[in-house]
């Protein structure tokens, strides 16, 4: 794909190996791939190399790629064979990885180089010229180099992921902090007497009734209703008890009437 830069190119390489997703854990992937590998007994280094562990993902393969992302980098690269011959007899494969065949053209790549170009979908390369293959010499050196390669790629990985972390939370942190920057206090107390609202109905406001929910239209109907009739009855329980009150002051006023009667006929009988 032309205009990816070396990373891009890299990525989508990673990917061609490994699915991201099996990532977590190197014997989950099934393979291991490095990258910026020095070649044993060497100072040239190779810009990716994937080695299979498990017979469905090429048990025992090393297949070294060159990354080349311009045409002045891939004839750099003809121009110095040096790189290719370092690996040549430790590796099952030897390739140049491009963004397309106008940057590596196959007719001039060199006898038993491979070349592998993206592809517009999917995460799986094409390859456009085979390479050769053969059986790469195990020695003590390659192995080691191997190691010390695997374990630097694991801390690389592990210190990209704490990264990722670290941003990500400062990332969810800000959005918090931001969301209750926008609620002023003013629209909190409202949130708070809908939430007790919704608690004392026993409902959830929503936008259609169902089950447990029901409409803010059908909620504020219901209050309504309940809220006359409510005011009704509390109207007529007022009455009722000025209606006492006035009973109780005119029953008051027949016994104080009743008391100065026996009082007046009581002094006449003397």
């Amino acid at each position: 794909m032309p205009g990816m830069t070396t990373h891009e190119l890299d990525e989508a390489l990673h990917a061609h190996f490994i699915r991201p997703e099996d990532r977590v854990s190197q014997a989950g992937a099934g393979a291991v791939y490095l990258t910026e590998v020095t070649a044993p007994n060497s100072t040239r280094r190779a810009d990716a190399v994937h080695i299979g562990l498990w017979q469905s993902r090429g048990a025992g393969r090393i297949d070294v790629c060159e990354l080349k992302v311009s045409r002045a980098d891939f004839r750099r690269e003809l121009d110095k064979p040096e790189k290719a011959e370092a690996w040549w007899p430790y590796s099952t494969t030897f390739s140049i990885v491009a963004p397309s065949v106008e940057i590596a053209p196959p007719e001039e790549l060199p006898t038993g180089w491979g070349l592998m170009v993206p592809q517009a979908r999917g995460r799986r390369f094409r390859v456009v010229v085979k390479p050769e293959e053969r059986t790469p010499e195990l020695t003590i050196g390659l192995l080691l180099t191997l190691l010390k390669n695997t374990e630097t790629t694991k801390v690389n990985a592990l210190r990209q992921q704490s990264s990722q972390l670290h941003v990500q939370f400062r990332e969810q942190a800000e959005q918090a902090r931001r969301a209750r920057g926008l609620i002023n206090p003013e629209e909190m107390r409202r949130l708070e007497f809908l939430e007790r609202l919704e608690k004392s109905m026993g409902l959830k406001l929503g936008d259609y009734p169902w089950r447990d929910q029901i409409t803010p239209e059908d909620a504020a109907d219901g209050l309504a209703a309940f809220m006359r009739g409510e005011a009704a009855r509390q109207q007529a329980r007022e009455q009722a008890e000025r209606q006492a009150a006035e009973l109780e002051r005119l029953s008051q006023n027949a016994l104080d009437q009743a008391r100065k009667l026996r009082l007046s006929l009581k002094e006449e009988s003397q």
